[in-house]
């Protein structure tokens, strides 16, 4: 099985030294979204200021594989 690694994007570049096995890219793509939807809501309001997050998917070659970005824009209330 393929290992893919979830690297973080927060102000700092936060590798995955790990990796996860998994069957392939449409099983990769699932994971990263359930990832960083748990990481953000875990550290949302404590430490996400508004600045880009991503997160970069590589295979075990590090080629980068996917790249989900996310942006906070407060608007006025």
């Amino acid at each position: 099985m393929p290992r893919y690694f979830f690297n973080v994007v927060d102000g700092k570049f936060l590798v995955d030294e790990q990796g996860t096995e998994l069957s392939g890219i449409d099983e990769a793509r699932a994971q990263a979204i359930e990832t960083a939807g748990a990481m953000l809501r875990d550290q949302g309001r404590a430490s996400w200021r508004g600045t880009d997050w991503q997160m970069h998917v590589t295979n075990e070659w590090k080629d980068t594989v996917l790249k989900l970005h996310f942006s906070l824009e407060e608007t006025g209330r």
